[in-house]
């Protein structure tokens, strides 16, 4: 199984449990990691806004960011290279490439 299909299977599996509006909170969760809804209280107004339970697409993020733990570590060691090399070798395995940098950002910065 590739890691997209992992990374899909994993949504799924976090999503089992919710009730109605699964599609919806999903792709907003896809958004929230592209950065779409902003970050902090900007994203919680935005989320809420646009008829979301921040607290619900949150949990999906962070279940749905929770299987890029390894790839964003292996990327910080330099194991997929850099710049289009890394995008492009992200992209080969399987991966989101900007998913994966938000969250590579994300453990460097915070």
């Amino acid at each position: 199984m590739s890691e997209e299909k992992k990374f899909e299977s994993l949504a799924d599996d976090a999503l089992a449990s919710v009730a109605g509006g699964v599609t919806a909170e999903l792709k907003a969760a896809y958004a929230c990691i592209r950065g779409d809804y902003g970050n902090g209280q900007e994203r919680v107004i935005a989320l809420r806004r646009a008829g979301f339970d921040p607290n619900l697409v949150q949990g999906l993020v962070n279940s749905l960011l929770a299987g890029y733990d390894k790839v964003a570590i292996d990327v910080m060691n330099g194991k997929y290279g850099n710049g289009i090399e890394r995008q492009l070798n992200l992209q080969k395995a399987g991966y989101d490439a900007n998913a994966v940098q938000t969250l590579v950002n994300h453990i460097m910065w915070n």
